[in-house]
């Protein structure tokens, strides 16, 4: 059972801290203010932020969950999973564990707008299958990048 204590400004759950009369609490100030979400990479052992040769930090910015070019690539890769079922076949369900990472792997590197990195002493230009090749090889940064989104603040108006 939950107990609730109130007083005139103030109402107390066991889960939530309600302000009566807050102005904040209007939906329109809950919709996500940002498209995107800039990770800043760490080192995966020190938690150091890695940083260019140029001094700036090293930075993946990658597309929200809310956004519509990350909703697109979630469409295409799951249209993609429903034709192949679709087709049939014995097993047509069935999933490799090699193809389930190649999946994460395509939808980071789509989801992905940007970068600011160094790899392999230069500071490549953005594309999907650098990125794919990057957190291919550089495993350690796909976890990096699917936290931040998990955890992102979007909602946040300034």
């Amino acid at each position: 059972m939950c107990r609730v204590l109130e007083s005139p400004q103030v109402i107390l759950t066991r889960h939530f801290l309600y302000l009566k009369g807050n102005p904040d609490m209007d939906l329109k100030n809950l919709i996500p203010t940002t498209e995107t979400i800039e990770v800043t990479i760490k080192h995966p052992a020190t938690y150091e932020v890695l940083q260019n040769d140029d001094g700036t930090d090293m930075t993946i910015t990658v597309y929200a969950p809310h956004s519509k070019e990350y909703k697109g690539a979630v469409h295409e890769q799951t249209n993609m999973r429903l034709k192949q079922m679709q087709k049939g076949g014995r097993n047509a369900n069935a999933i490799t564990a090699e193809e389930l990472e190649a999946a994460t792997i395509a939808m980071l590197a789509k989801t992905t707008k940007d970068w600011n990195i160094t790899f392999g002493g230069e500071q490549p230009k953005f594309t999907v299958d650098a990125a794919k090749n990057l957190y291919s090889e550089v495993f350690w940064i796909k976890d990096q990048l699917e936290e931040a989104v998990a955890e992102a603040e979007v909602f946040t108006q300034d």
